[in-house]
């Protein structure tokens, strides 16, 4: 949900207007790519706005925490983010619908008869498109040792000792696809 971020934009456009300042913290529901997340689904949204001509200008940072697993070791991994953001908000011309550059600005929307931008869907892009896609725990992580961590896990024995049924470790069970039909193992 975004609407808290709405932000009105008259008073920009007047002469001489000095630029806004948003330093808030935001929940924003559903940050995840893959198994990366942010976590509480929360951003500190730290932006100046100003008026240039025609267009808004939000420029500034957003800073989220993250959580995930490691793509070696499918141990946690934890980090942190601070996104640069300068994003331009323009007017939808129904004129020039094709006009250069229109995929790469923001629309200024109408809320209640008077012009906002939506600062909520500009965090939203900068944090989606920063969170890693395949985390490391550490640059030297090896992934895991098939002798101290089997992929397979004997019942009641420990592996070396072969007893039991082999239990599966089901984080591994998505690369079952990648197994050959006629492969029994």
């Amino acid at each position: 949900m975004t609407g808290g971020l709405r932000v009105p934009v008259a008073l920009l456009r007047r002469p001489g207007a000095a630029p806004r300042e948003v330093r808030t913290p935001a929940v924003l529901d559903g940050l995840r790519i893959g198994g990366v997340r942010v976590d509480g689904d929360e951003a500190l949204i730290d932006l100046e706005v100003e008026a240039s001509g025609m267009d808004i200008v939000a420029s500034g940072t957003v800073d989220v925490s993250w959580t995930g697993e490691c793509r070696r070791c499918l141990g946690p991994v934890r980090g942190h983010l601070r996104v640069e953001v300068r994003e331009v908000f323009r007017p939808a011309d129904p004129h020039r619908p094709d006009e250069k550059g229109a995929g790469d600005t923001y629309p200024l929307e109408a809320v209640a008869g008077e012009e906002c931008i939506d600062l909520g869907v500009v965090a939203r892009d900068a944090i989606l498109l920063a969170l890693p896609l395949s985390p490391l725990c550490d640059e030297d992580c090896a992934g895991p040792d098939p002798d101290r961590f089997p992929a397979t896990m004997a019942e009641d024995a420990p592996p070396e000792e072969g007893g039991g049924e082999p239990v599966r470790d089901q984080r591994w069970a998505a690369l079952d696809v990648l197994r050959d039909p006629g492969d029994d193992a």
